[in-house]
This record gives structure tokens, C-alpha cells and sequence, in this order.
């Protein structure tokens, strides 16, 4: 004989009325089937989401590494520029004082710049309502914007921007393993280490704004991650081409151009 239900007894405590449920197998079955259908779309969205949430991660990546390459093309132009204009002026000079054909310039230094650069003066940086102690105050501002220095601890910067020698940021002296901090919210866009820059972070803003971190001894995040202003990313360092403990800091705008920190370094 075929059972068409399934009965459930139901005992709640001794001495208490037994209570029963039927449950005709038609119904169990279809039960059965919904929740199998729920588990294959479960499974089905969580794997046709996984490729879909980490080509996203790869475009962040990916654009970040250009905004990187733009910089380098950006120094490349300009410096074929720069010896375009040294070759014509010497040729003049050459002409004028009567000398032979000119031959050409082989390599163009960097005596002038860092001569430029060693001449400035350290400028004491303003850290008055960085990092974590300030968010309550930080909420009443935009913290989209990356405002206020990178570092918590008193410091000073070594070296300012000068688009002229191709220094598209600041360098700040700091203390190997000082701790770095967001200057703004957003996600991180690329978290890792190459030759030139060290162990280097690059934050991406919904303004629109990039922010760079540099030369630092390790990482405190990973790409993908959302930060907030005050975050801790990274600890400095002195890797990469570096001649000593400090944070190279820059600030690029929509368009991945490189702009001057220092105005933005105010809290």
C-alpha cells in the first residue's frame, strides 16, 4: 500500500497533549524541489558573480598601473623636450663662438635639480586632525577629498613637487616603519612592490582624485580594499630608488595628472 502522508507527532512536554501533522508526500516533494532550486541559484549566482567581482579588482589594478605609465611617458616627453631645446641652444652658442658642427647631447643630468632641490628648505608638515583621534571632526568635511598629511608624527618634507625635474610629488622624512594613513576615502586600487617605488599603495577616490604612497618597508592593506581617511596602509621604508627613510606622497586628478600635494596637505 502506498503511503500518501507523512505524519509528524509532536510530544511538547510529559503529560501534554500529543499533537500530530500530516504532510502528504506530494507536498515534501515539491518542498523538496524549492529548495533545491534555491540552492542551485545560490550556487549559480555565487559563481557567475566571482569572475564578475574580480575583473573589477583587475580594472582597478589595471588602471591604476596606467595612471603609473602615464607618469613615466609624461617624464619621457618631457625630458625628450628638454634635450630638443639643449641641442638648439648649443648648436647657437656653438655657432656663435664659431666652433665646429655639434655633435649632439649624449645624456641629459640631474646636477642642476638635485642642486635645486637641496637648495629648498624643510617645511615643518601641519598634522593637526590626522588619522583616527580626528574622524568626528572629519565627518564634517569631505572625506572624499585626500586633505592633511599621510602621517600622524611630526615630520617634514625633503623634498617638494617640481613637475621641471620630474618629481611629481613630495618626499617626506620619516622614521623607518612609521605608520601611513589614508589621506582620503577610498579603494585600493594597487597594493604591491616593484623596483623603482618600493612597497607602494595607490588609493582611489570618488572625487575623482589618486593618491600615491611610496617607498615603505611593508603593506598594511590589499587591492580591492575600501579604506577610510585615517586608515592605516602602510609603514614606511626606504625601498626602491630611494637615498634614505621617507614617504614619497603624490596626488594625481581625474585624467591621472600629476598635481602639487602641498596645498592639499592642510587638515
Amino acid at each position: 500500500m502506498v503511503m500518501k502522508h507523512l505524519t509528524l507527532m509532536i510530544v511538547p512536554y510529559q503529560g501534554a497533549d500529543i499533537r500530530s501533522l500530516k504532510i502528504r508526500h506530494s507536498m515534501l516533494k515539491l518542498l523538496a524541489a524549492l529548495v533545491i532550486v534555491i540552492i542551485c541559484l545560490l550556487v549559480g549566482t555565487l559563481i557567475y558573480l566571482r569572475p564578475v567581482v574580480e575583473k573589477a579588482r583587475q580594472y582597478d589594478r589595471l588602471n591604476a598601473q596606467n595612471q603609473l605609465l602615464a607618469l613615466e611617458r609624461q617624464k619621457i616627453k618631457e625630458l625628450n623636450f628638454k634635450i630638443a631645446m639643449l641641442e638648439k641652444l648649443v648648436k647657437k652658442i656653438h655657432l656663435a663662438q664659431g666652433v665646429g658642427q655639434y655633435q649632439g647631447v649624449e645624456e641629459a643630468g640631474e646636477a642642476d635639480g638635485e642642486q635645486e632641490t637641496a637648495n629648498q628648505e624643510n617645511y615643518a608638515i601641519p598634522l593637526e586632525g590626522n588619522g583616527p583621534s580626528s574622524l568626528d571632526d572629519v565627518k564634517k568635511r569631505d572625506t572624499r577629498i585626500p586633505r592633511g598629511a599621510p602621517v600622524e608624527e611630526k615630520s617634514y618634507i625633503s623634498r617638494l613637487y617640481n613637475a621641471e625635474i620630474y618629481h611629481f610629488g613630495i618626499d617626506i622624512a620619516l622614521k623607518q616603519g612609521t605608520q601611513v594613513r589614508a589621506t582620503a576615502d577610498g579603494t585600493v586600487s594597487v597594493a604591491e612592490k616593484n623596483d623603482d617605488l618600493g612597497y607602494y599603495v595607490m588609493i582611489k577616490h570618488a572625487s575623482g582624485y589618486s593618491t600615491l604612497y611610496a617607498h615603505n618597508s611593508r603593506l598594511a592593506v590589499e587591492s580591492g580594499k575600501r579604506v577610510r581617511k585615517g586608515d592605516l596602509i602602510a609603514y614606511s621604508g626606504n625601498l626602491g630608488q630611494s637615498s634614505g627613510p621617507h614617504l614619497h606622497y603624490a596626488i594625481l586628478d581625474e585624467d591621472g595628472n600629476p598635481i602639487d600635494p602641498l596645498p592639499f596637505l592642510e587638515p
